[in-house]
């Protein structure tokens, strides 16, 4: 007798789950009008991977690690207001982070392929990175440190395409979020702007929720 195959499957005490997160994105634009701009060139390079482990101390409820880790580089070069005021800007920056959550899944399928699911995930994130800015010849150096907390409610589904594969979907509807910037700005020695034109260094603090 034929036996059907089976793509669910139970999540019960001792299973594991691991899982992989990439995002990627290029963009390249040349010669742009806009209202009050004109970007006479704009490249852009970022990618983002995450790594998530979990484990079952029960049936369906779950706790778990994450990794991430990201790049982004820009070189914008643009024009305002006709032309009167240039401005060409290089930024590298790369994002480093950590989570743990705790997650639930409800099995809505009898043959455990489709569970609705809901996560609650604390996280840390850091991202640092240079910045150069050219404005009337004039360059200007400026170094971000930014460091995040947070904690956020996920709900989501789960669904397996085989008994060892499958699809986690989800989307943030609650959450909490606290980051601090330190932002350091230098300007070199033989060409430096007037003293009412520098910065000065500082630190911005932004709490949300939503």
């Amino acid at each position: 007798m034929p036996v059907a195959h089976s793509i669910g499957k139970r999540l019960e005490k001792g299973t594991w789950l691991l899982g992989a997160t990439l995002s990627a994105k290029s963009n390249n634009y040349s010669d742009i009008d806009l209202l009050v701009v004109d970007v006479e060139n704009f490249d852009q390079r970022a990618f983002n991977v995450r790594l998530e482990g979990s484990y079952f101390f029960k049936e369906n409820v779950s706790v778990g690690l994450g990794l991430q880790f990201g790049e982004d580089k820009v070189d914008l070069g643009a024009n305002l207001l006709n032309n009167s005021y240039k401005r060409y800007i290089r930024n590298f920056s790369r994002s480093y982070g950590a989570l743990g959550f705790i997650k639930n899944h409800i099995p809505i399928s009898s043959n455990d392929v489709f569970y609705v699911t809901n996560q609650t995930k604390l996280f840390y994130g850091y991202k640092s990175g240079p910045s150069e800015t050219y404005v009337s010849d004039i360059l200007e150096r400026q170094y971000a440190s930014k460091h995040s907390i947070g904690v956020s409610i996920r709900p989501g589904i789960l669904v397996f395409l085989t008994d060892n594969f499958a699809f986690d979907l989800n989307m943030g509807i609650l959450g909490f979020s606290h980051s601090k910037e330190d932002v350091r700005y230098t300007y070199p020695e033989n060409n430096p702007p007037f003293e009412s034109n520098r910065k000065e260094n500082t630190t911005n603090k932004s709490t949300s929720l939503k």
